[in-house]
């Protein structure tokens, strides 16, 4: 399918994306917008680019609109977006869990929450979870090989980086990697355009890590004891960052403790059981706008 036509929306999809856009577009402001634009052109894909042109016009809105809505993470994600994430070995692979915590302007993020379905990939069919208008990945699972999910973290080195937008970027990799080493090692040494935190689950017992990504850094977290855990900040790489923070920062380390004890106490096998421990009031956030379950194993991908 050409790439311009790729997306096809409801009137009621075309609706909500634009109700989206508008809310990124107004946080962001006129003059980040333009730098995301300026920015974007080299790093973005010809593929993706052309979507993103497909969608303006289809939802009769300009680029830049549609941009801001797929850029929003690199450009803002510090004061607005965190997550909390686990994984947890199961006999048929591992289960991968998150709550998305990202505040925005009449719960919109939440309520207009959809699934995407791509198919004829390099590698093999995968699914998304994201919002009408949206073309890169914060979430997905590549059914037989593997599921990765973005958390926000921040580091010291200064942004704006020449490299791919995160979003773009896992997007190729669930495209293109046949398996859990493959996807590991692309997310390792992807160029990225900013820090990100990327949990990757496997279909086999232990095939559990966490990429910690600056633009220039690459650390590998790996699970222990059949279990792992995110939130937003860094074990394993250095920052010389001094008096930041936000709420998502200072919640982030109570999150994974909370997150390590229920699961700890009594390892989820199933979604629900894994939904509980992201309903806890230790690990969800007011600002939770999506819940999530992804097994690569069975292709399991379950959001609220």
């Amino acid at each position: 399918m050409p790439t311009r036509t790729r997306w096809q929306f409801s009137a009621l999809e075309a609706q909500q994306a634009r109700e989206l856009l508008s809310i990124y577009q107004r946080d962001l402001g006129v003059a980040a917008t333009a730098l995301v634009s300026e920015l974007s052109r080299s790093a973005i894909p010809a593929d993706y680019w052309s979507e993103m042109e497909g969608v303006a016009a289809q939802l009769g809105v300009p680029l830049d609109s549609v941009l801001c809505g797929n850029l929003y993470y690199d450009a803002l994600k510090v004061a607005l977006m965190g997550c909390t994430a686990f994984a947890v070995d199961t006999p048929i692979g591992p289960l991968h869990a998150r709550n998305l915590d990202w505040w925005t302007d009449n719960d919109a993020l939440r309520r207009f929450t959809r699934q995407s379905e791509f198919s004829g990939s390099r590698a093999g069919d995968f699914v998304t979870v994201g919002w009408p208008g949206f073309v890169g990945v914060f979430s997905g699972v590549a059914p037989g090989r593997f599921a990765v999910t973005l958390n926000a973290v921040i580091s010291d080195e200064s942004p704006p980086q020449l490299g791919m937008p995160v979003v773009f970027a896992l997007r190729r990799v669930l495209e293109e990697a046949s398996n859990f080493e493959a996807a590991l090692e692309s997310l390792v040494n992807i160029p990225l355009a900013s820090d990100s935190l990327l949990l990757l689950t496997g279909v086999r017992q232990g095939e559990m890590a966490v990429v910690e990504r600056t633009p220039s850094r690459a650390e590998v977290r790996y699970g222990e004891n059949g279990s792992i855990f995110v939130t937003n900040d860094y074990k394993l790489i250095r920052t010389g960052l001094s008096g930041f923070a936000s709420e998502l920062q200072a919640t982030a380390c109570g999150r994974y403790r909370r997150a390590e004890q229920l699961v700890t106490a009594r390892r989820p096998q199933t979604a629900d059981e894994c939904f509980a421990c992201l309903n806890d009031d230790g690990v969800r956030m007011r600002i939770t706008a999506q819940q999530m379950v992804l097994q690569a194993a069975t292709g399991l991908c379950v959001s609220r």
